[in-house]
């Protein structure tokens, strides 16, 4: 069982941004777009900050995979709203608060837990990568270094780096392309649906609960 989901494991999630509390959505109006019976916010850097962090990894990876600067700030959430499971947007919502919301995802403890998984991998499979990208550069800077020490041996002097290109030629290029794809479609398995919105609902929070910023 998640603190971040509470204890179903399982909640809705909507990433917010704004400088100051009192331009993020009111929650009596999210209770009437959304058809929710509660809600609640929270601040991004507190207590659940790794939960909320890596879906700020998950978008920074998503901008990188369609060739876009990775641009923190545009991907970064300064609160999150997490009210009950399997809710949807609606148009209304999408064009009332788009200078809000972030995005919005539909949660579980095992769908973190598998994004976890996703993104340790995609860290594994970029750095595997970059250690053949600067390969080249660490060959001719070991060749200098011989060269001062007067080293004879030609394995070092005079590597076949044009060779070796070609051997290494798409490394880890398979695999990443199956991570990237996984990511993508884990992105769009559990991101928030614009749907018309519906009336019956689980609910997973006390409709008496609190509404105010919690950390």
């Amino acid at each position: 069982m998640s603190e971040f989901l509470g204890p179903h494991g399982k909640a809705t999630v909507v990433l917010m941004n704004a400088h100051f509390e009192t331009e993020l959505p009111k929650l009596k109006d999210l209770k009437k777009i959304l058809h929710i019976p509660d809600g609640r916010y929270y601040k991004s850097s507190g207590r659940n900050y790794h939960e909320v962090n890596k879906i700020h990894r998950l978008l920074n990876v998503l901008a990188e995979l369609r060739g876009e600067d990775v641009n923190k700030y545009k991907n970064h959430s300064s609160d999150y709203l997490i009210t009950v499971a399997e809710v949807h947007s609606n148009l209304f919502m999408a064009l009332k608060y788009s200078a809000q919301v972030v995005d919005g995802f539909n949660l579980t403890d095992q769908c973190m837990s598998e994004l976890d998984k996703l993104l340790e991998r995609y860290r594994s499979i970029c750095s595997m990568q970059d250690d053949i990208k600067y390969m080249w550069k660490t060959l001719e800077d070991n060749k200098e270094i011989a060269e001062k020490h007067s080293a004879t041996d030609k394995t070092i002097l005079n590597p076949d780096i044009p060779a070796l290109q070609e051997i290494l030629h798409g490394y880890g290029d398979s695999h990443y392309a199956q991570v990237a794809q996984e990511i993508r479609d884990w992105y769009e398995t559990y991101k928030w649906k614009v749907k018309a919105p519906s009336q019956k609902l689980d609910s997973d929070i006390d409709e008496n609960s609190e509404t105010e910023v919690t950390q």
